[in-house]
C-alpha cells in the first residue's frame, strides 16, 4: 500500500489563494502534502494560510465530514495531512523568515541529523553485488571528505550526500 504525498516547494510568489486551492485538492482527496521551504513565504499571507491549516486539522481532529475554505464548504477526506519543512532562518539561507509562534503551534517539530554517509554508502554498494561494501564505502567518502577539506570553496563543488549517490 502507498500513500500520495504531493510536494510543493514555497516561495514567496505563492499566496493565500493559491494555497487555499492546494489544500482544497488535497483535502478532497485525501492526499498528504507536503510544502517543502515554508518559511519562504511572504509573513503578510502567513496569518491567512495558518487559519485554513488550522481549519482542517480542527476538521481531520473532530472527525467532521467538512470544512470551510476559501468561502466554500470542503469534503474532508480522513486520510488528509498537511506537512512543511523549513530551512533556518538565516545562517546562509536567503528568503527565509521565522514562522510566528501561532503557525508554530499547528505543527510538531522534528529534529534532523546529518546523515551516515558511509553506511548509506555501503548500503548502496551492497545492494549491487559488491563484495567489499564496507571497506569501499570507507574508502569513497574519506575521497569526497578530503576533496571537501582540500579544494578551494567554489560554488560548483557540492560533496554532500545528492552528488556522492550520483557517483555510486
Amino acid at each position: 500500500m502507498g500513500r500520495q504525498v504531493l510536494v510543493f516547494n514555497c516561495d514567496e510568489g505563492i499566496d493565500f489563494k493559491a494555497m487555499g486551492r492546494i489544500f482544497v485538492g488535497i483535502v478532497k482527496c485525501g492526499a498528504w502534502g507536503c510544502f517543502d521551504e515554508f518559511n519562504r513565504l511572504k509573513v503578510d499571507q502567513l496569518s491567512a494560510i495558518s487559519q485554513m491549516i488550522q481549519a482542517i486539522q480542527e476538521s481531520l481532529k473532530n472527525n467532521e465530514p467538512s470544512c470551510s475554505l476559501l468561502g466554500r464548504t470542503i469534503d474532508v477526506n480522513p486520510n488528509s495531512g498537511i506537512f512543511v519543512t523549513l530551512n533556518p532562518a538565516g545562517k546562509g539561507y536567503g528568503g527565509r523568515s521565522k514562522l510566528p509562534d501561532n503557525l508554530k503551534q499547528l505543527f510538531r517539530a522534528v529534529a534532523m541529523s546529518v546523515p551516515d554517509n558511509e553506511l548509506i554508502t555501503a548500503t548502496m554498494l551492497q545492494s549491487e553485488g559488491f563484495l567489499h561494501a564496507r571497506a569501499l564505502s570507507k574508502k569513497v567518502v574519506d575521497v569526497y571528505r578530503l576533496s571537501k577539506q582540500l579544494m578551494s570553496a567554489q560554488q560548483h563543488y557540492d560533496w554532500g550526500l545528492r552528488p556522492l549517490k550520483a557517483v555510486l
